[in-house]
């Protein structure tokens, strides 16, 4: 009586724990359709600040690479810390912010609680005004969309 034992496909190409820059840059490529220079992948732990309403840069938020014991080692990356800051990325979130607010729009949902909920995702006014412009076709101006729904912004009703 023979018995086959089931066996595991062989792993061609394993997940490497850690990522060197270009590695790095190769999956911020991949992710987000940009490849990011060296120069901005080595400034990312210095620049983490974000103005409102400013599309997210391609390092935004990325995590600081990982302790060397010489500063003659290279640098390298927690490849699982990499994957969850681009799973996460600022730049997506700002993408599914404007989509949702255009689909809230056409679904018909108020056009205060879509505004309202658009500045909370950190959209910017001129953004706001785009995505109204474009659902009607009105004209609005920035200064006139702020004026308007500015009480939103300090949360008031």
């Amino acid at each position: 009586m023979s018995t086959e034992v089931p066996r595991l496909e062989p792993v061609t190409t394993p997940t490497p724990a850690t990522y060197s820059y270009d590695q790095v840059a190769e999956r911020i490529e991949q992710v987000l359709g940009e490849q990011p220079s060296k120069s901005a992948l080595r400034a990312a732990p210095l620049r983490q600040r974000r103005t409102r309403g400013r599309r997210p840069g391609l390092t935004a938020g990325m995590p600081a690479p990982l302790p060397s014991p010489s500063k003659t080692i290279r640098a390298r990356f927690s490849a699982a810390a990499i994957e969850e800051w681009l799973a996460l990325h600022p730049r997506l979130e700002w993408a599914r912010a404007i989509r949702d607010a255009k689909a809230d729009l056409a679904a018909g949902q108020p056009t205060e609680d879509v505004v309202s909920a658009a500045f909370a995702r950190g959209l910017s006014w001129r953004q706001i005004t785009a995505i109204l412009n474009d659902h009607d076709g009105g004209h609005r101006s920035v200064s006139g969309v702020h004026k308007r729904y500015r009480r939103l912004e300090e949360g008031q009703p």
